[in-house]
């Protein structure tokens, strides 16, 4: 039987070995415990990871609230840094750790500097060519909206993680493990991801 010697594990936002982080939630030990039996076989791992996608932006209430009425309405404070990332971002760096001569453990992935809701309606505004502000909503009545796209209990969690995130002070990293230290690769901005996957 054929045995890897080399994985590379995206977290999809969760932050592991910092169990305070409000990023972490109840499949952090999963994730960690996963990692660590991985590592105990004697194989490279390498962990990705984001905070928070872009794609989130793309539900139904989000973007066209952005693109028609020009409110970019999203569950966070308006001058909360974010270290946003996309999918994409996430992709590349996975490549990029999996052809490394030697693989590196860990590869936080966002937007360097971080950016804040009121940025975020700026990117928005170019892309559109309108005017767009940022508002912010309750993350009870942001759940409720998404609970026919993604189920009850699923709406219920994003509401609890957004709610914690309420006292953040940012949802950043540090530099120094990045990916664009660390791999050689910036995460898209804002306006460029819009470009990238073809919004309009």
């Amino acid at each position: 039987m054929a045995r890897p010697s080399r994985f590379v594990i995206s977290t999809s936002g969760i932050v592991i070995g910092d169990a305070t982080s409000t990023l972490a939630g109840p499949n952090t030990p999963i994730l960690a415990g996963l990692v660590d039996g991985l590592r105990a076989e004697g194989i490279a791992v390498t962990v990705l990871t984001p905070r928070l996608f872009l794609e989130n932006l793309l539900l139904p209430a989000v973007l066209s609230g952005a693109k028609d009425e020009g409110v970019l309405r999203y569950p966070l404070r308006a001058d909360l840094a974010v270290a946003w990332s996309s999918h994409l971002d996430v992709a590349d760096a996975a490549v990029a750790a999996l052809t490394l001569a030697v693989a590196p453990d860990v590869v936080d992935i966002g937007q360097i500097p971080p950016v804040t809701g009121v940025e975020l309606a700026e990117a928005f505004a170019e892309h559109f060519s309108r005017a767009v502000t940022f508002e912010a909503v309750i993350p009870e009545e942001f759940g409720a909206s998404i609970t026919p796209i993604i189920g009850a209990g699923a709406a219920a969690g994003v509401a609890q993680l957004y709610t914690g995130l309420a006292s953040a002070d940012n949802v950043a990293f540090d530099l120094a493990t990045g990916s664009a230290d660390v791999l050689g690769i910036n995460a898209r901005s804002t306006r460029a991801w819009l470009a990238d996957i073809g919004v309009n």
